[in-house]
């Protein structure tokens, strides 16, 4: 996925930065940032790493990623993690994750 350019100048404009400043930050030239916001060349993972910290922001931001909401989060990580969730535990996420949205929330209610 190609460097998000806009982004990029919309942030360094926000925070002041100038160019040669973001590629010092980044450990790469001023030549070589210039050919990454004109889009001639695509940083290198640690590259574009360095450039988020620089404009606190995240990898995926400058790439033009939409974030994830919370339930896809949550899926993910049942999914990655769930050879080490009990059975008991599966079983009930399974049962949560079934039951209509409303009854969720009522339940939830009661706890509060």
């Amino acid at each position: 996925m190609p460097l998000d350019k806009e982004k990029v100048r919309k942030l360094m404009i926000a925070q002041r930065m100038q160019q040669k400043e973001l590629a010092e930050m980044c450990g790469v030239t001023e030549a070589a940032m210039s050919r990454y916001l004109s889009g001639e060349r695509q940083p290198k993972s640690e590259t574009l790493a360095n450039m988020a910290t620089a404009l606190q922001t995240t990898s995926n931001d400058l790439l033009g990623r939409v974030s994830p909401t919370d339930s896809e989060e949550v899926f993910h990580l049942v999914a990655r993690n769930v050879a080490t969730i009990p059975q008991e535990i599966r079983l009930k996420l399974i049962q949560l994750l079934s039951a209509p949205q409303e009854t969720i929330d009522n339940t939830n209610k009661g706890k509060k």
